[in-house]
């Protein structure tokens, strides 16, 4: 059975699993880590860096590193280094080849299958955008899985109780809260919220600006226009922020963060967590209406909620555990790592999709009470068309389970009208000009006819990912119009796609050689240490002159590249190293 591999592509850090005959586990990356740095950095030699790597060399690499690509998804908005602009797409793709290429070589075998998490909040175009981003690195994206669903999947394991659960999901740059009902193997979501613009970074941001007004005061330098030294500033305020989870107070301490002319000046400050907690109160106290609109939107009492389950880093600081356990009465349950279980949960997502068999079956009938878990969805948003005089004609309901197809009929409001056009919006506002304006929907040749008389049928049909295909037919002469709906400014052509795929497989393709080159190196420098040594025990060997002189045209062949020779000049300095050796026992 193929693997199909379980990422929850987060705003911070990426996370990847897989299914195995135990359950989910985290695959870790080719630095045995769990957590991967979604942070992407174009270094001025060409080389491309993402994860630990990356984030390490931002100081260095201002301006060429990128951080925080999730809050930009669904949008036009292009990142611009050496005169050429990158998608939020292509940065999540190298982000997302980077997992699938350390995935592969931890299990020896090639994956080409994804379940990808994306937060509950996410609109059609941040989905498309996502799955857009897995196509290009290789993956054939299986589906797009909301993020609290997918921390319920992993809870919801050896748990045999029915329960309803709140999911409070608070990451690096969104939060989502979310209702799911749970009985006897069966999902279903009840409601969405959220707020896809709030998160850590922005936790990050009070402490940076803190620092900023700090040094200010007792310097009176602005470190804002320098961007080393903000670059510096928010590495510092993400540990701190880390750190005051933990700790009391934290000690923040940058030598040299700017030269004056009387010399370099550092940066020493203390910051206690009830410092911390009074900087981002208001960003804690912002998740408290979204929380309590699920609740109602579920026709719930916050009594009736059994289980609480903390998802995202941000839910590590003790401020937000305590607003989530005041506001709702209920202790959280902490018992799987917050920034883990999305992934863990994505992996449960792919026995969905994937045959199972044997072991793999009788444990998930024990801990479901069924061969697999179902997953009832719903969208957190309506769906339509402006009508005429900015009406707004609702297609699909808000909170409708998914997937799901609805229409309704429209007809022309000019007389021998042969085109009509639908702008197609996702929200709830009445007026239809306020919702999210995703694409226009045009149909042309329908039969010229006094206003009022054609019959245009319009279709939304909502896929299991969450993207919308509409479908627009005059049903008197059957011509009709399809789009799969996608943010007009973030849409990908086919062609801009294609060039993209093209690219993500020769930075593959160039990864991998250095790899081979970077190996043979050490296999050869392993090699040439043999023959230092051999040579200085047995220089008197009658092959010694020429293992001297072949190892020495190894040792060329290996810096200028030479592909072509490296092999047999390798193959024949060990055949004449072997015969010394023997020989020096």
């Amino acid at each position: 059975m193929a693997r199909i591999l379980g990422i929850d592509l987060g705003t911070t850090n990426s996370v990847m699993a897989v299914m195995e005959r135990s359950g989910p586990i985290i695959v870790p990356n080719s630095l045995g880590e769990r957590l991967t740095p979604s942070v992407v950095s174009f270094t001025k030699s060409g080389e491309i860096l993402v994860g630990k790597k990356a984030k390490r060399a931002a100081i260095m690499n201002v301006g060429r590193t990128v951080f925080s690509i999730k809050r930009h998804m669904g949008t036009n908005y292009r990142v611009k280094i050496d005169g050429k602009e990158y998608t939020p797409q292509e940065i999540s793709a190298t982000i997302l080849q980077k997992l699938k290429h350390d995935a592969e070589e931890y299990f020896g075998e090639e994956i080409t299958q994804a379940v990808i998490t994306v937060p509950a909040y996410f609109n059609d175009a941040q989905r498309q955008a996502t799955k857009d981003a897995g196509e290009i690195a290789g993956l054939k994206v299986r589906r797009i899985i909301d993020e609290p669903t997918a921390a319920a999947l992993a809870y919801g394991l050896d748990k045999e109780q029915d329960q309803i659960i709140l999911v409070y999901d608070l990451g690096g740059g969104t939060y989502d809260v979310s209702i799911i009902e749970v009985i006897s193997g069966v999902f279903q979501v009840l409601a969405i919220q959220g707020n896809t613009h709030l998160g850590g970074d922005d936790f990050d941001r009070r402490i940076v600006n803190y620092l900023l007004d700090q040094f200010k005061k007792k310097h009176n330098i602005d470190l804002s226009d320098d961007p080393i030294a903000m670059a510096r500033l928010k590495e510092a305020a993400e540990e701190a922020k880390i750190e005051l989870s933990e700790l009391k107070e934290t000690h923040i301490l940058i030598e040299a963060i700017t030269m004056t002319d009387k010399g370099p000046i550092t940066l020493d400050e203390v910051l206690t967590r009830s410092q911390f907690e009074s900087l981002v109160d208001d960003l804690i106290q912002q998740t408290i209406p979204p929380m309590l609109q699920a609740i109602e939107d579920a026709r719930l009492e916050p009594a009736k909620i059994n289980t609480v389950l903390l998802v995202g880093g941000s839910t590590r600081i003790p401020a937000v555990q305590r607003l989530v356990k005041d506001t709702l009465k209920k202790t959280p349950h902490r018992d799987i790592s917050p920034e883990e279980v999305v992934a863990l949960g994505a992996a449960v997502q792919t026995l969905i999709l994937s045959p199972i068999e044997g072991e793999i079956e009788e444990t998930l009938a024990t801990r479901y009470g069924r061969e697999k878990p179902v997953i009832i969805h719903m969208t957190p948003f309506s769906l339509g068309v402006g009508l005429i005089n900015d009406q707004y004609g609702i297609i699909i309901e808000r909170n409708s389970t998914y997937p799901t197809e609805a229409k309704d009929i429209f007809t022309t409001t000019r007389d021998f009208q042969e085109a009509v056009s639908f702008p197609v919006y996702e929200g709830d506002e009445p007026i239809a000009s306020e919702n999210t304006f995703l694409d226009l929907l045009r149909i042309e040749g329908i039969t010229p006819a006094p206003r009022g008389v054609p019959r245009i049928e319009v279709t939304f049909k909502l896929n299991a990912d969450r993207i919308l295909e509409a479908r627009a037919e005059d049903l008197a002469t059957g011509v009709e119009k399809k789009i799969t709906i996608a943010a007009t400014g973030s849409k990908l052509s086919e062609a801009e796609k294609a060039r993209m795929i093209k690219e993500a497989r020769e930075r593959v393709t160039k990864m991998l050689r250095a790899k081979i080159r970077e190996r043979r190196e050490e296999e050869t420098q392993d090699i040439l240490s043999r023959v230092e040594k051999a040579l200085a025990t047995s220089g008197s060997h009658p092959m010694a002159g020429e293992l001297r002189t072949k190892s020495e045209e190894l040792r060329n062949a290996v810096k200028s590249g030479n592909e072509e020779t490296i092999e047999p000049l390798m193959d024949e300095v060990l055949r004449l190293l072997t015969e010394v050796e023997m020989a020096a026992r």
